[in-house]
């Protein structure tokens, strides 16, 4: 009998000795619109936080879509690549070496995880990242306290992540909801009247939805979808804050900057000179 030919894809191996350069991490935070490296793995750690956009990771075989805040976490040797089929991302990547790891980290880990699970950083933290992430004003040595410090917090809501924590499966009329609400032409004017007739569901209906499966309310939902696309027009715009409040659906530029300012903890100026210097 004759065997069946198996076709294997070709899997890259990225290694600690000719990226890291002899320090602990190894860090970029970039915009991305394409992945360069493909399908690949490497021999140290590394985790990637979504600061703007969406983009999936495709993570040993199964693909996940990631979305402002959320990270995962890549053990050695599992393979997965980037598809940017929403535009640009900017993202956080931190590779550790295995060694740091191992030595600070490792007893941390909980035994079982799955190197595919999406998970979520908090608000808060998610603010302090950026906050420094934009500052760069980094002293000797301040920059490997704080890459320390986030992969510290990584580590722990692996740690601390409970089955329970993960969210029922989202209803298809939900999901295909808040899909269509990442066009202009529904987060724009009467955004809410229109996640509502996009949901076919009554306001109150849809707003339980939104809060059981999201944790939100759906102009929660509007907000945070307009906040992101704001931060791309910012990133890769010279359009002024007036007009990029009016792009993103806001009635007044007054009512953009403070619900800007609520969701990243800076005015769109600052966000976007903070930027500037980074570039």
């Amino acid at each position: 009998m004759m065997q069946p030919t198996v076709l294997s894809m070709e899997i890259k191996t990225a290694h600690e000795n000719q990226l890291f350069d002899g320090q602990n991490f190894h860090v970029f935070i970039y915009n991305k619109t394409e992945s360069i490296s493909g399908l690949h793995e490497h021999d140290y750690y590394e985790f990637t936080v979504l600061l703007t956009g969406r983009y999936y990771q495709e993570i040993n075989g199964k693909r996940v879509l990631l979305e402002r805040g959320d990270f995962v976490f890549i053990p050695l040797g599992s393979n997965h690549q980037s598809f940017y089929e929403f535009g640009a991302a900017r993202i956080l990547n931190v590779g550790i070496s295995k060694a740091f790891f191992d030595q600070h980290y490792l007893r941390l880990l909980p035994p079982h995880f799955v190197a595919s699970q999406v998970y979520q950083i908090k608000s808060e933290f998610l603010n302090y990242i950026e906050t420094m992430v934009s500052s760069l004003n980094f002293r000797n040595g301040e920059f490997n306290e704080f890459l320390e410090m986030v992969t510290f917090y990584i580590v722990n809501r692996l740690r601390h992540h409970r089955e329970t924590e993960v969210i029922t499966h989202i209803p298809l009329w939900l999901e295909v909801t808040v899909e269509k609400m990442h066009d202009k032409s529904w987060f724009g004017d009467n955004a809410l009247a229109n996640m509502v007739a996009l949901s076919g569901k009554s306001q109150e209906y849809l707003t339980r939805a939104t809060q059981r499966y999201y944790g939100k309310t759906p102009m929660q939902i509007i907000n945070d979808i307009r906040i992101d696309f704001a931060k791309k027009q910012l990133e890769i715009t010279n359009y002024s804050v007036t007009d990029i409040a009016f792009e993103s659906g806001y009635s007044s530029p007054s009512l953009f900057i403070k619900n800007f300012k609520r969701l990243t903890s800076f005015t769109p100026k600052h966000y976007r000179k903070q930027l500037c210097h980074m570039s």
